[in-house]
């Protein structure tokens, strides 16, 4: 892809299975993502890679996505009928 990133961020999160941040490339993915098939996790991966290069959903974006997985909007489909949320540790 094309794309470097400084750091990668493990950690859950309640709402969303990854984000980025383009202004300083890193990006941070939902813990929750280890329990999904692995197409989801790299689907997550591709998106938020992708938001490196472009950070709004425009076009270039998909462009992007097809380019780069051309699949993957059968992998965010599957993906948005799972819920996004961790498991509560009792702590």
């Amino acid at each position: 892809m094309g794309v470097m990133v400084s750091r990668i961020f493990v950690q859950r999160m309640k709402t969303q299975w990854g984000r980025c941040n383009p202004h300083t490339h890193s990006i941070r993915l939902n813990t929750d993502l280890a329990k999904k098939p692995g197409e989801c996790l790299e689907y997550i991966v591709v998106h938020e890679l992708t938001h490196l290069l472009e950070p709004t959903h425009n076009a270039r974006f998909i462009a992007l996505m097809d380019q780069f997985m051309p699949k993957w909007q059968a992998h965010r489909q599957a993906i948005n009928r799972l819920p996004v949320r961790h498991e509560s540790w009792g702590y």
